[in-house]
C-alpha cells in the first residue's frame, strides 16, 4: 500500500490556507462599511480651530463639532496660519488626501492676516516718528501682544488710519483673491463636501464694557475696539462676498461675540493697569462658535451647481488691490431664481459614490474571491485523488 503522509500533510496546508483566505474576503467588506458608515469631519485654519490658549482638557469648538454631532475630527490647523500658508498647505499630500475624503471642512482663517498687516502698519508709523530708534515688525507684535503701555498709547493713537492705509487694503486684496482659490481648490479636490467658513469676531468688544466703567480707560478702550473691529468688518465682508460667488456657507460668530452674556475672549485687565491682549477665544467663546457652526450643519446640504467651472482664476493686476476686492455684496438680478440648495433627511449622510466612479477597490476584491476559489478547486481535486488512490490500493 502506498503512503499518503506527504499527500495528506500537503492537503491540510492547502485547505489551511484557502479557509484563511476565505474568512480574510469576508472581513473585507465589512472593514469597507465600517469606514464608509463615519462622517469625517477636516478642520482646517488658525489657532482658532487648534485651541490655542485654552487650558488642557478643555475642548476646542473643532473637538465640540466633532463630539456634539458624532463626526470623526481631522484637524489639521495651525498656529499663526495664513490665508496664504494656507493655500499652500492644500498642495500637500496629508492634506489633499484629507481634503478629498471629508463629508465637512470647517476654515478658520484671515485673522493673522489682518494682524499681520496692523504690525506692518504700526511699525511703519512708529519708524517714521522715531527714525533714531527704529523696530522691528517682530518687536512690535510682542510689544503690543505683552501689554507695554508706551507702544499701547501708540497704537491707539495712529491706529483708526490703519483701515484706511495701503497696508491694509493690500492684506485684503491679497487675502481675497488667496480664500477664494483657496475655496476654488478644495471643490476640485471635493466636489460635494460641505465647506463652512467661520466670521473673525471683535475680541475686545466685551472688555471694553468693562474698561467702560471706568472713565480713565472709558476712551482708550473704545478707541481700541473701533479700531479692531473696522478691521474685523473689512474681512468679515471678504468671507461673505467670497462665500456668495463660490456657494459656501458662512458661520456668523461675530454677533454671537457681540451679543455674548460673558467674555468669550482671552483679552482682560488687572491692576495695577495691565492689559493682557490676547485675542483667542477661551472656552465660553469656543462653545459659541461651535453652536454656530452646528446650527449651519443641521439646516444646509451643501451641493456646488452641476455646471460649476473649478479651475484656477486669472490674477488681476497685483497693483491694483481693488482689482481683486469688492467688499460690496451684489443683490441677486430678480429675473433669475436661483436654484434652492438640496435638502436631505439627515445632513450627516456620507454621499453615495456616484456609478461611474472608482471601481479599483471592487475590482481587487472580485480577483482575491477568484483565487480563494480556485484554492478551494485545487483541495478539492488533490481530495478526489486521494480517496482514488485509497480505492485503487
Amino acid at each position: 500500500m502506498k503512503s499518503t503522509n506527504g499527500k495528506g500533510g500537503l492537503v491540510k496546508k492547502l485547505l489551511g490556507v484557502a479557509v484563511s483566505a476565505a474568512l480574510f474576503l469576508c472581513l473585507i467588506p465589512m472593514a469597507g462599511a465600517q469606514s464608509e458608515n463615519g462622517t469625517s469631519y477636516v478642520a482646517l485654519g488658525d489657532s482658532i480651530s487648534s485651541g490655542y490658549g485654552l487650558e488642557e482638557g478643555t475642548l476646542s469648538f473643532a473637538q465640540r463639532v466633532a463630539q456634539d454631532n458624532g463626526l470623526e475630527l481631522t484637524n489639521l490647523a495651525q498656529d499663526g496660519e495664513t490665508a496664504t500658508s494656507l493655500l499652500d498647505k492644500l498642495q500637500t499630500d496629508q492634506v489633499s488626501a484629507a481634503v478629498s475624503q471629508a463629508d465637512i471642512i470647517t476654515i478658520t482663517v484671515g485673522g493673522n492676516d489682518l494682524m499681520n498687516a496692523l504690525y506692518a502698519y504700526l511699525t511703519d508709523a512708529y519708524n517714521q516718528r522715531n527714525p533714531e530708534t527704529p523696530t522691528t515688525q517682530e518687536d512690535m507684535k510682542n510689544a503690543v501682544m505683552g501689554g507695554d503701555m508706551g507702544v499701547l498709547t501708540f497704537a491707539l493713537e495712529v491706529g483708526p488710519g490703519f483701515s484706511n492705509s495701503e497696508r491694509a487694503t493690500q492684506a485684503l486684496a491679497d487675502f481675497h483673491t488667496h480664500l477664494t482659490q483657496m475655496v476654488l481648490d478644495i471643490r476640485a479636490e471635493n466636489p460635494q463636501v460641505q465647506l463652512v467658513v467661520v466670521e473673525q469676531y471683535n475680541p475686545y468688544s466685551y472688555l471694553v464694557k468693562e474698561l467702560s466703567k471706568n472713565p480713565i480707560f472709558a476712551s482708550s478702550a473704545q478707541s481700541l475696539c473701533a479700531a479692531f473691529g473696522a478691521g474685523v468688518t473689512d474681512i468679515n465682508d471678504v468671507i461673505a462676498a467670497v462665500a456668495q460667488q463660490q456657494e459656501c456657507v458662512v458661520a456668523e460668530v461675530y454677533d454671537a461675540f457681540e451679543t455674548a452674556q460673558e467674555n468669550p475672549c482671552n483679552a482682560s485687565v488687572s491692576m495695577p493697569v495691565k492689559l493682557n491682549l490676547d485675542f483667542h477665544p477661551n472656552a465660553y467663546g469656543h462653545g459659541l462658535i461651535a453652536q454656530q457652526v452646528t446650527e449651519l450643519l443641521a439646516q444646509q446640504v451643501i451641493v456646488p451647481p452641476e455646471d460649476a467651472v473649478v479651475e484656477d482664476q486669472p490674477q488681476e493686476d497685483p497693483g491694483d488691490p481693488a482689482a481683486t476686492y469688492n467688499p460690496t455684496v451684489e443683490e441677486p438680478d430678480p429675473a433669475q431664481t436661483p436654484a434652492p440648495p438640496v435638502q436631505t433627511e439627515d445632513v450627516f449622510q456620507v454621499q453615495q459614490p456616484p456609478a461611474t466612479g472608482d471601481t479599483s477597490d471592487l475590482v481587487i476584491w472580485m480577483i482575491l474571491v477568484c483565487i480563494s476559489g480556485a484554492c478551494l478547486v485545487a483541495v478539492t481535486i488533490l481530495l478526489n485523488r486521494r480517496k482514488g488512490g485509497k480505492h485503487e490500493s
